[in-house]
């Protein structure tokens, strides 16, 4: 009869420990990564609405944007903080035009086979600041990015940059 109590006794104490290991993984996990659901049409083909998305929100803000990331930003629009994924499309001195709806970075018009459709839009020429993205949707035609909002901050308004879709 003891032998049994200590055997459900160590048996609760393996799952107890099971428990807590689970649960500061986990937050670990979390300091490193967020989990996101995408809200929107805005990166179609690349991503559709509902798709759970998991962001590098450590490693990615100690290093430098690279064209074509794809990346989390927290954009104030005055009521709330809203997160929107898009394409980083340029980073800081670079000099960005957009004539007759065809994207041109530092004077080389650049390949988009992930755009959904052509874009129509007003054309733009800027110069991006240092410490700066522009960002841009790749369903260009239903995206508020860069184009009417600026460019972003890297490090105040760059949440991550998305590094794994999760299989639906």
């Amino acid at each position: 009869m003891n032998e049994r109590k200590e055997s459900t006794t160590s048996i609760i104490l393996e799952y107890v420990r099971v428990i807590v290991l689970t649960v500061i993984a986990t937050f670990i996990f979390l300091q490193f990564v967020q989990i996101s659901r995408v809200n929107g049409s805005s990166m179609e083909n690349t991503y559709f609405q509902n798709n759970i998305v998991l962001i590098d929100k450590v490693f990615y803000k100690h290093s430098q944007p690279k064209r074509n990331d794809i990346i989390i930003v927290d954009y104030d629009d005055g009521l709330d903080d809203t997160l929107i994924i898009k394409r980083v499309i340029a980073v800081g001195g670079d000099h960005l035009d957009i004539k007759n709806n065809e994207v041109y970075i530092n004077g080389k018009k650049i390949k988009e086979s992930y755009i959904k459709e052509n874009m129509k839009t007003e054309d733009l020429s800027i110069d991006i600041p240092k410490g700066k993205v522009f960002v841009m949707g790749d369903n260009r035609n239903h995206s508020l990015d860069s184009r009417k909002l600026g460019y972003f901050d890297f490090d105040n308004d760059v949440i991550g940059k998305v590094f794994f879709k999760i299989p639906l």
